[in-house]
């Protein structure tokens, strides 16, 4: 059975542990290299986040979220990755068949989109090619959002010309920058969703298992991601994949 560390053991365990964490980032920091540098920097921010994440575990509740399918697409943060690994927030693939809205876990595949001038038929073991359809179809979805979210900033605007009271003026005028940061938030989502333009890939090697904390969008039925997920033709090719990589061949 193992002893019970003393307070000053542990004290002496987090000044050693931080130690080595602040001698490192150090390091990274006054490297001349642009990517260690960059290295520190996420570093920095996953350790916020993570310390986010710990603290919210006990108040969590998988239930307040939506419940989750099979093929639907996910924003999560994987964390801070180690050499090849995916990290970061990133964009998933849900592979449960039955996620139980009171499940704290659920299973996914990262994605990731094919390079500029990368040939499918030279992808990494693993990788299952999905084409531009999941770029089309997140395109079409915020081109909406954003076509109705522009109309509601010019109805604002409209109202607060013709409103001649002080206080409702100023009410109005809340609600707009409210609008306003929602349709800036959509436009920054567009941008990212660019990058799908050259076609998605499922980094079926990278399957893994996480804490619904980490999922950052869609965590209701009315936000972005809500509704966006892969065809069955798509889920078919992965799982094809997930055979070859993970199940012996039958006797």
């Amino acid at each position: 059975m193992a002893r019970n560390t003393t307070k000053e053991e542990l004290i002496a365990h987090k000044n050693n542990a931080l130690k080595t964490l602040d001698t490192y980032l150090k390091d990274l920091i006054n490297s001349s290299d642009r990517k260690s540098n960059g290295k520190a920097d996420k570093l920095s921010y996953w350790i916020q986040d993570w310390i986010t994440f710990l603290n919210f575990e006990s108040n969590f509740s998988p239930s307040s979220l939506r419940r989750y399918k099979r093929g639907e697409i996910i924003k999560v943060h994987l964390g801070y990755n180690v050499g090849s690994e995916e990290g970061g927030l990133h964009y998933c693939v849900v592979l449960d068949k039955n996620n139980s809205i009171h499940s704290p876990v659920i299973t996914v595949i990262p994605l990731t989109s094919l390079k500029q001038d990368s040939d499918i038929k030279k992808l990494h073991k693993g990788d299952v090619y999905l084409g531009d359809e999941l770029f089309r179809r997140l395109s079409a979805k915020l081109l909406s959002m954003i076509e109705s979210q522009q109309k509601r900033i010019s109805s604002l605007e409209e109202l607060i010309n013709n409103q001649n009271s002080i206080t409702a003026k100023y009410e109005i005028m809340i609600q707009l920058k409210e609008t306003q940061k929602e349709g800036e938030l959509l436009d920054r989502i567009s941008r990212e969703v660019q990058r799908m333009k050259t076609g998605s890939i499922a980094l079926s090697n990278q399957i893994t298992t996480i804490s619904k904390i980490r999922i950052y969008d869609p965590k209701t039925n009315h936000d972005i991601l809500s509704g966006i997920k892969l065809t069955s033709e798509e889920l078919d090719l992965i799982d094809t994949e997930l055979l070859n990589q993970f199940v012996g061949k039958q006797s």
